[in-house]
């Protein structure tokens, strides 16, 4: 059966529900008016402090944006630098990035500065401490949404400066086989250099083939060639 049209003139006679909700709500108003001015502040008080925790939260992010600059740009001074850098230098450094962490930790440089923290603690040769820092930015948002693959990558540094190469190789392999890092020529190098370091030659020998093989026109080819010959030599 077919639908019944409804005439202009029917539609014209219906209720305009915006104009009948006005009409209420003024109704109420004029009825209720204590309640209404108390809804009224209400929101205007929950806007209010919305705005106000927006305009702080961006405070924050610029605030500790600047903060971080000016402690990178003594990281990046003292790291540079072709003279030793005394151990007062980078205590100064690590506690002004500690510094940053604790104020904004809130925003995006506190987790910029946890990585850099590990960085100064690594240089200190505070394996350990460097170690704890890094495995920490593994639950940060910057790791999620991005650095996860150079957080592995200075956990598995760490690992190895340990001694701890079994648990280093794993993390190194993980990389390897990720298509997606930018890692992977590092993590390839890295576990040949482990398996030359602990006396494993053959696997050694295997893991330089492998790594020319992926990267045949690496910086370092000619010296892989080199490292292949010789441990070929050796296990003929």
């Amino acid at each position: 059966m077919a639908e019944k049209k409804i005439s202009r003139k029917e539609l014209l006679k219906e209720p305009d529900e915006f104009l009948t909700w006005s009409a209420k709500t003024v109704q109420y108003v004029e009825q209720n008016p204590r309640k209404a001015y108390t809804a009224v502040a209400v929101v205007v008080a929950i806007f209010a402090l919305a705005m106000a925790y927006y305009s702080y939260g961006q405070y924050q992010i610029r605030a500790g944006h600047e903060a971080l600059e000016k402690v990178y740009a003594q990281y990046r001074q003292a790291s540079e630098s072709t003279e030793d850098v005394a151990p007062d230098t980078w205590d100064k450094i690590l506690a002004d990035f500690d510094a940053v962490i604790q104020k904004y930790g809130s925003s995006p440089a506190s987790e910029v500065a946890l990585l850099y923290s590990g960085h100064v603690l690594y240089k200190k040769d505070d394996l350990k401490g460097a170690l704890q820092r890094y495995e920490k930015m593994q639950s940060t948002s910057l790791a999620e949404k991005g650095l996860g693959s150079l957080v592995i990558y200075h956990i598995a540094m760490t690992r190895m400066a340990m001694a701890e190469y079994e648990q280093a190789v794993q993390l190194f392999d993980s990389l390897a086989k990720n298509t997606g890092s930018p890692y992977r020529r590092e993590a390839y190098a890295s576990i040949a250099k482990i398996y030359l370091t602990t006396g494993k030659n053959k696997e050694a020998l295997q893991a330089y083939k492998q790594y020319l093989k992926m990267f045949p026109q690496a910086p370092d080819a000619a010296f892989v060639r080199v490292r292949i010959a010789g441990l070929a030599g050796e296990e003929s």
